[in-house]
């Protein structure tokens, strides 16, 4: 490590003091809950980035050119479309749909289907946010247990947003720093998430199938509450959803077309915005501004390695770590994305590895590797996923998702999907003839 950061030393600045702040800001961010400074992850992001700058890691100025303004700009349409859609209703048309439903595993697999597709269209995140509520309510209704369709929400959610750039943060910033094509991602993405969504529902056939309803002595030890009054009747404006699926439409041509997608989804936001005519204030203000705070620190945090010479001696060491022919690095990476996901968080660390995919001897198959593995790899755990942590602690009062009641279908899961679709990129990629030797 010392010879690494000896070559060229005039560009490195203080590549120890670097060294130690990353540290520091990815044990605050990878551990949610510290008793010492329990400031939270954006706050602890925040902190890391202005000690880079205090530091004398980064430059004040060049700090603001290290953010990723294209994942920023695209992550805000994204969340400005999928909040208005959220208030127009959508989410209730669509539980509606899943609700008629009359067999219990049938709507399980509506509400796995359901989430999937609508974590691909806007960002699992907000997709979580709404349908556990709604998820909720359904089974009081039918007198269904809730552990179930929680589970295969949370799975769902993450499953389906790998399909595009899209789907989940990560996504959005391999988007960005790739510059894959929108359309082509989906194309290459599909068999395996398709693979990894069937896997799902076999394995929640065989988990929960035989054992949805809540008997009656369930219902007397109190497992079962009170049904609560239905999800609101109100009429949805069909105005107001139709604005709403006009700028995810428009959005989604400008990703299709090849269009830069941060002002693709801006677009869409900007349509969505004008054309509701009415003072947008209550939509922003229920927008995560935290969220995009979390990001734009991450990103100078990370820039810190970079200017102090850490990147280049990481992505060196990454190389030697990862050797061997193409399909024995394939494996090592993924093994590598699967953990370093979950101890340091896949937006982390999806922003540490990208450091070193552009050297990979075949790029884009590492790119779709990356984004598959790091957001499968959210399923393992309940700490896996932001998605899975909204279901967990949105259902609290209602169901109680331990951590060994997700594991133990999560680790299922995961292993299963990332066995058969990182085998499934990797035939993809050699039947196209790129050479993978």
């Amino acid at each position: 490590m010392n010879e690494l950061l000896q070559t060229g030393t005039e560009a490195f600045r203080h590549p120890w003091a670097a060294g130690l702040i990353f540290i520091g800001t990815f044990i605050m961010i990878s551990f949610r809950r510290m008793s010492i400074l329990p400031i939270g992850r954006p706050s602890a992001a925040l902190l890391g980035a202005v000690l880079m700058v205090a530091f004398g890691v980064v430059e004040s100025e060049e700090a603001y050119r290290l953010v990723n303004w294209d994942t920023i700009c695209l992550l805000l349409g994204m969340m400005i479309i999928a909040e208005h859609l959220r208030a127009a209703g959508l989410f209730e048309r669509f539980t509606r749909v899943v609700e008629k439903f009359n067999s219990p595993f049938g709507l399980l697999i509506a509400v796995s289907i359901s989430s999937a597709l609508l974590s691909a269209i806007l960002v699992n995140d907000p997709v979580c946010v709404v349908m556990t509520p709604l998820v909720i309510e359904v089974c009081r209704r039918k007198r269904l247990k809730l552990l179930p369709y929680l589970v295969i929400l949370a799975t769902s959610s993450n499953i389906g947003s790998s399909l595009t750039l899209t789907g989940n943060p990560q996504n959005m910033i391999i988007g960005s720093l790739s510059r894959l094509g929108y359309l082509r991602f989906v194309l290459l993405m599909s068999l395996p998430v398709i693979v990894a969504m069937l896997i799902n529902s076999l394995l929640a056939w065989l988990y929960y199938g035989r054992d949805l309803l809540l008997d009656d002595t369930s219902i007397e030890k109190g497992e079962f509450l009170p049904v609560r009054e239905s999800i609101p009747e109100q009429i949805v404006k069909t105005r107001r959803l139709r604005v709403g699926v006009a700028g995810l439409c428009l959005a989604c041509l400008g990703f299709v077309s090849g269009f830069s997608m941060a002002f693709s989804a801006l677009a869409g936001a900007v349509v969505v915005i004008t054309f509701h005519r009415k003072d947008p204030s209550e939509l922003l203000e229920k927008m995560e501004w935290s969220l995009l705070l979390f990001f734009a620190a991450l990103f100078v945090v990370i820039g810190g390695l970079q200017t102090s010479g850490l990147a280049s001696a990481v992505t060196a060491w990454s190389m030697h770590l990862i050797a061997g022919d193409m399909i024995s690095q394939v494996w090592i990476f993924s093994g590598i994305t699967l953990v370093g996901s979950n101890l340091l968080s896949n937006v982390p660390f999806v922003l540490l590895a990208s450091q070193s995919v552009p050297s990979m001897g075949t790029p884009d198959l590492f790119w779709c590797l990356l984004a598959y593995v790091s957001t499968i790899a959210g399923n393992l755990t309940i700490f896996g996923s932001v998605a899975n942590m909204i279901v967990a602690e949105t259902a609290k009062d209602d169901c109680k998702i331990s951590f060994w009641a997700f594991a133990r279908f999560g680790i299922v899961s995961t292993i299963l999907s990332l066995l058969t679709g990182v085998w499934i990129l990797t035939q993809i990629f050699l039947v196209m003839n790129i050479s993978i030797r």
